[in-house]
């Protein structure tokens, strides 16, 4: 390939193939970006997908949990308003209930669930009521003891539920 002294033709034929390697190297890189592409954006998917499903499941676990405190904790209380404390499972059970909202709740959904089982024992300790003082005091003072819980909850839900709509955006 030597024709001239000057390397001329040696220097036309590297041309030659530099450009034909500079093809072969675009064409291989086009095929590794177009091939990596699903794979990567199937990943991204997947991830945002399982994030929203573990943030819904744990949505509902609290939903679940804090429902049967308000159902467990009403019914204790309604007893304790009528009937001296004849069976501790009742107040085993609130408990129990307590140390797993303690598990994941915020300090302040947990603060409420505290100061609900310390008034539902001081509330055992107290004189029994008749049906009639007991809709006496309800319909006068609007006494819910678990709505300050209740609300609380409320409010640790919707912020998880706006973090979740932040995520899905």
């Amino acid at each position: 390939m030597f024709h001239a002294q000057d390397g001329s033709c040696v220097k036309a034929g590297m041309n030659s193939m530099d450009s034909t390697l500079t093809s072969v190297l675009a064409a291989l890189g086009g095929s590794v970006i177009g091939a990596s592409t699903p794979v990567l954006s199937n990943f991204v998917l997947q991830r945002s997908v399982t994030q929203r499903e573990m943030t819904n499941r744990e949505i509902a676990q609290r939903e679940e949990l804090y429902s049967e405190f308000i159902r467990q904790g009403t019914v204790c209380y309604a007893k304790a308003l009528s009937q001296g404390l004849d069976n501790i499972d009742e107040i085993v059970t609130i408990y129990a209930l307590v140390n797993r909202i303690r598990l994941f709740a915020s300090s302040s959904v947990l603060e409420a669930a505290d100061a609900f089982v310390k008034k539902l024992v001081e509330r055992y300790g107290e004189k029994n009521m008749s049906i009639d003082q007991i809709k006496s005091v309800a319909l006068e003072q609007h006494a819910d003891p678990l709505n300050d819980f209740a609300l609380r909850c409320r409010y640790e839900l919707r912020e998880m539920y706006a973090r979740a709509s932040w995520r899905r955006k």
